[in-house]
């Protein structure tokens, strides 16, 4: 009976943890949500002059609501760092580390913008369908997107527990998993605006947008990513398995590429919407073939992208 009440308690106090980790991530979203607000209608309030000159040339050049999700990340991460703070204390979790990764991922988001500000051209144009659509804004926020996860969720204060590997040990998945994701979602966003751009024939894009476009771009991604989550993981089974990952998820983006621009030379000959229709199940049918085919199956392989386990929570 001791054991059945003492593992109800555990189990309550998990749940109360969990919903209080939920309850400081929301609040920091808004909190944040209202400063970023504040700072773009008002900067005086934060003693900035009235019109800065960044705000006023990213209002020029139509990148309002790019930068605003960048300002409203940026203050969101160390917002829900300072909420998450008594919470891991609580639970006696690393304080120190978890900043250095709150700094860490900060600096990307940083950078990310910087990047943004440069690649934003490679997008449809400000008239276009996509743009209105708010295509650009959806790439930013599936770059960022997994660091602030992380930190909303407060993922970054590791608590190690008696048989668990070192803090160390738990920091280093952690960046490796979120190595793996960024770097997938990033090859997807890449992968995307290579195919819309695409013109050799221009009538051959849709072979190379969707879903070829993504497919190749996820998968050429996550092959970088897993390669530099070898190098970041403290396991010898998590290296290995990674390792391979790598590589064949690069032998798969390589044949997916080559299918898509195979597919996509019948622009030469076919409307769009045929090249369309052709190209939406071509890089399936490659699977399927590859499963039947042994030469081809040792380029074509299906796998999953697995990153070291609640590495992220």
């Amino acid at each position: 009976m001791t054991t059945v009440a003492g593992g109800g308690e555990s189990r309550t106090r998990a749940r109360r943890g969990k919903a209080a980790r939920i309850a400081a991530g929301v609040t920091a979203g808004v909190a944040a949500l209202v400063m970023a607000v504040l700072l773009w209608s008002s900067p005086e309030r934060f003693g900035l002059p009235p019109s800065p000159e960044l705000f006023e040339r990213v209002r020029t050049e139509g990148r309002s609501s790019e930068a605003f999700i960048f300002v409203w990340t940026l203050i969101a991460i160390p917002v829900a760092g300072l909420l998450h703070t008594p919470l891991a204390l609580a639970r006696r979790a690393k304080i120190d580390a978890g900043w250095a990764l709150i700094a860490g991922y900060w600096l990307h988001v940083a950078v990310t913008a910087g990047v943004a500000w440069h690649v934003q051209d490679f997008f449809p144009a400000t008239d276009s369908p996509g743009k209105n659509g708010g295509w650009f804004g959806a790439a930013i926020m599936t770059v960022i997107g997994t660091p602030l996860f992380v930190v909303g969720s407060g993922g970054v204060f590791r608590q190690v527990r008696e048989g668990d590997t070192t803090a160390v040990a738990q920091i280093r998945d952690q960046l490796a998993a979120v190595t793996v994701l960024c770097c997938t979602l990033i090859g997807a966003v890449t992968g995307l605006t290579v195919g819309f751009g695409f013109a050799f024939p221009r009538d051959g894009f849709p072979a190379m947008f969707l879903p070829g476009g993504i497919l190749w771009g996820l998968l050429a991604g996550a092959a970088l990513g897993m390669r530099a989550g070898a190098l970041l993981t403290s396991s010898a089974d998590s290296r290995r398995r990674m390792t391979a990952d790598a590589k064949s998820f690069a032998r798969t983006a390589a044949a997916m590429l080559a299918c898509c621009l195979c597919v996509s030379q019948l622009g030469r000959l076919l409307p769009v919407w045929a090249v369309a229709l052709i190209g939406l199940p071509a890089p399936f049918v490659l699977f399927v073939v590859a499963g039947r085919c042994e030469q081809l199956g040792r380029w074509v392989e299906y796998r999953r992208i697995e990153v070291p386990k609640g590495a992220l929570y």
